[in-house]
């Protein structure tokens, strides 16, 4: 076998055409050229606080204290990073709409309605942008990236039956701040919520003498205007020093190392399982009470 050059992945991007290769190049630059798994798990993490800014989603996933994300929170994790990862390794195909046909089975019994569909999409489509160009402005993904990421979950959307998805990923932004604006609000849920990720995720990738400033540096993740709207925890100076370091340091790297083999999500965070699991093995917050 021919051995790959050191930026395979980004000569590949490079080659590619964002209107008809929108999976690839997400799974190109998503899953493989940054798809380190303590990056992924924070981030995701992260975007589910975005989630639980909505007091009804809150209030669906809290479940008075009774919800998998609070009494199995690393297990509801990665089992939805798991989900995702399925998401990304097959693109628009038949497992994928399998996938899709079940997560709508499951929503379906909890009252979701579209526009919060909708502002999770966003966060998916539209967050890495947003945590990229807040801390590395220009240097950080490239547009084409950008665009791909947005394609490929509009294309999701859609198999997940959300309806008024806006057409180009500028507008889609403008929607979600305008959405954060107006519709999120501080509550018990969330702060429950966002603690147990924050702990869960500080907890899973440090020693337990730096999980407290690993705390902080999840919270430091969270957009300063929308964490002071939930009224979340302050990190501190350092703790924000600390994640904006990380994250350059990040794409700093990611532009000197080379690119990593063909990797997927899934392989990681679905070896609690002994193994990549069957799309229907994999568990879900939506499956039980």
């Amino acid at each position: 076998m021919a051995r790959r050059s050191w930026t395979w992945a980004r000569q590949e991007i490079a080659a590619l055409d964002v209107e008809t290769d929108a999976h690839r190049i997400a799974q190109l630059s998503f899953v493989v050229r940054y798809g380190m798994p303590l990056f992924l798990h924070g981030l995701f993490s992260v975007a589910f606080v975005y989630n639980v800014g909505m007091p009804e989603m809150a209030r669906i996933l809290h479940r008075g204290g009774r919800g998998p994300i609070l009494r199995d929170t690393r297990k509801r994790n990665f089992d939805s990073l798991t989900f995702f990862g399925e998401l990304y390794r097959y693109g628009d195909s038949e497992p994928t709409r399998r996938i899709a046909e079940r997560l709508v089975r499951i929503h379906g019994n909890f009252p979701i309605v579209n526009d919060m569909s909708l502002y999770t999409l966003a966060t998916l489509a539209c967050l890495p942008k947003r945590l990229s160009g807040r801390y590395m402005g220009t240097r950080g993904l490239s547009d084409k990236e950008c665009e791909a990421q947005y394609r490929f979950w509009r294309m999701l959307g859609g198999l997940l039956q959300i309806h008024d998805i806006p057409q180009t990923q500028d507008a889609f932004l403008d929607w979600m701040r305008e959405f954060e604006r107006t519709r999120m609000a501080p509550t018990p849920e969330c702060r429950d919520i966002a603690a147990a990720l924050a702990a869960e995720w500080a907890d899973y990738w440090f020693p337990r003498t730096l999980r407290a400033s690993a705390i902080g540096v999840f919270y430091a993740l969270i957009e300063p205007e929308l964490r002071r709207r939930l009224q979340l925890p302050e990190p501190t100076r350092l703790q924000n020093a600390l994640a904006s370091a990380a994250i350059r340091l990040f794409f700093f790297a990611k532009r000197l190392l080379p690119d990593p083999a063909e990797r997927q999500i899934s392989d990681f965070f679905g070896r609690e399982y002994g193994a990549r699991p069957r799309i229907e093995q994999i568990g879900y917050q939506g499956d039980r009470a």
